[in-house]
């Protein structure tokens, strides 16, 4: 079974990342896009539907491109029409909404990915098996960016407004709660340069460390993982070749649960978790 993919969304993450990915195949085949803003649809490359409505009767599966608060609505829709769903992070802006989007994936029984593209990546997973075989202590983790002064996100107001902490942030948390345990508690301190510091179920301690305005950093994304045998170490500017194993398995994935009719083990309550925190940091 080929999985009939509706694109939701046609901004630069929607043309440059999902529109591609899925159009590639073999397990998946784009039926087509729909976005909030007509006037860009047609620079996906893929038939243009008048309608959402429309888009969900000519797909198995929805794969969102749009921000947050939009996602948080139009993703119920779409599982309330039994179609599958691949969502953005975060779920949304708010805690309220990912909750009532969770809560309706699970009513309709619709199975749900999360698009958090580091854990699709073969170097990441080769680094948390190797956490998931060693006593570790704890560790800290850096996310440094000037994109939040280049003019990066200068067309994407969501982000302008969330900041750094919901752009970036689920990646660096979700990475730190799955090789050290489910962090339990965050305390954060800061503002240019953001330190959270988060507990950990089982007793480890790790810190993450985020900026998007920290100018000539580039893009630099480093975990440090430490216990009695010594560190871990992943840096993310040494994986810079794996795009294509990394599309390809997130596509084959998602196309499998689909076809399985089952959630993917990053689904929606995973993103229901990182919401949470997000939140938590942001009111500490």
């Amino acid at each position: 079974m080929t999985v009939s993919v509706g694109l939701v969304g046609s901004g630069p993450w929607a043309r440059a990342f999902h529109a591609p990915v899925f159009a590639a195949g073999p397990e998946t085949r784009l039926a087509g896009v729909w976005s909030p803003d007509p006037g860009h649809a047609a620079r996906v490359g893929a038939p243009v539907f008048a309608s959402f409505e429309r888009l969900l009767e000519r797909c198995d599966a929805v794969v969102f491109a749009v921000p947050p608060d939009v996602q948080a609505v139009l993703a119920v829709e779409a599982a309330r029409a039994g179609r599958a769903v691949l969502l953005e992070k975060p779920l949304a802006l708010d805690v309220s909404s990912a909750e009532n989007l969770a809560a309706e994936i699970e009513r309709a029984g619709v199975p749900s990915m999360l698009t958090l593209t580091s854990r699709f990546r073969p170097g990441v997973r080769a680094f948390l098996r190797e956490c998931g075989r060693t006593s570790l202590y704890g560790g800290r983790a850096c996310q440094l960016t000037n994109e939040f002064r280049d003019g990066t996100f200068a067309h994407s107001p969501w982000r302008e407004r969330a900041g750094v902490l919901y752009n970036t942030g689920p990646h660096g948390l979700d990475l730190l709660d799955a090789a050290l345990g489910t962090i339990k508690e965050v305390r954060s301190a800061g503002d240019g340069l953001l330190a959270v510091t988060c507990l950990h179920e089982g007793g480890a301690i790790s810190q993450l460390t985020l900026s998007g305005r920290i100018p000539g950093t580039g893009k630099r994304t480093i975990y440090e993982l430490y216990g009695p045998h010594g560190e871990l170490r992943l840096d993310l500017a040494d994986l810079a070749g794996d795009h294509e194993p990394t599309r390809a398995t997130l596509r084959a994935e998602f196309a499998e649960a689909v076809r399985e009719w089952r959630p993917h083990a990053i689904d929606v309550h995973r993103g229901l978790h990182l919401q949470r925190l997000l939140a938590a940091v942001k009111t500490v």
